[in-house]
């Protein structure tokens, strides 16, 4: 490993390892992955949809170069290159993906080598999502030096994904009172990191709705409730949409 890939690494941990808002900062995470492997785009996607016998991938951050079609892709377990990954739980190294049998799964690659590797994120023995990379039109294929390095930068990310779940547990006062009800394998599974953000908003939903119900709360009551939620929401998409657009 050369001293300038070490260095990048380093990066790499310490943003990783800095306990701030990852969420705010996802693009600069997929530079760094990129920059790592000196790789010309880098596309993290996580299991975040679906149910459990038929998760599917969602792309959760990405370098500025990946092409637009594949942002909307929701691949499940053998569908698409990252699909199939997830399957066989193994990673890709790929020469020239032209060449490869992957070629009819291949997207416009406008910018970048023909090189290409997509490996699994985990979390302790639970797959969470993959990520890709294609290397540079100027620079030779990936070899398993880069497949390497590519696996330690999974490895970090999966920690990452881990901190920033359990850190949304945290700052949530209504999971810890649904946690306290939970029995002790359901609150191992659920704090291990491991569990969508969606899919423990979900489960949480169950228990508010259920705390209200043996509460005495008619179900004319619990819909008002809901429809209150709905309205905060709709009241801070449009607040986060007139910062963007540089309004007040």
């Amino acid at each position: 490993m050369s001293r300038n890939a070490l260095g990048r690494l380093h990066d790499l941990a310490v943003f990783v390892g800095a306990g701030e808002d990852l969420g705010a900062r996802l693009e600069e995470l997929a530079v760094l992955a990129a920059s790592v492997t000196d790789a010309s785009a880098c596309s993290i996607m996580l299991l975040s949809e679906g149910e459990d016998d038929a998760p599917r991938l969602r792309l959760w951050c990405s370098t500025p170069a990946l092409p637009a079609p594949a942002r909307d892709e929701r691949p499940g377990p053998g569908e698409a290159i990252a699909g199939r990954v997830l399957q066989i739980g193994e990673a890709l190294v790929i020469a020239d993906i032209g060449a490869s049998v992957f070629a009819p799964l291949a997207r416009a690659r406008e910018g970048q080598g023909s090189s290409f590797i997509c490996t699994p994120i985990a979390v302790g023995r639970h797959l969470i999502g993959v990520m890709s990379l294609s290397n540079r039109p100027d620079a030779p294929p990936f070899d398993e030096g880069d497949l390497r390095l590519a696996q330690i930068v999974a490895t970090l990310i999966g920690k990452s994904v881990q901190v920033e779940r359990l850190q949304t547990l945290l700052r949530s006062r209504v999971a810890h009172a649904s946690l306290a009800r939970q029995e002790q394998d359901a609150v191992t599974q659920l704090t291990d990191g491991t569990v969508p953000p969606a899919r423990l908003a979900k489960l949480l939903a169950k228990s508010f709705f259920r705390d209200l119900s043996a509460a005495g709360f008619e179900p004319g009551q619990i819909v008002d409730a809901a429809a209150e939620i709905v309205g905060l929401v709709s009241t801070d998409l449009s607040r986060f949409r007139r910062r963007k657009g540089g309004g007040r």
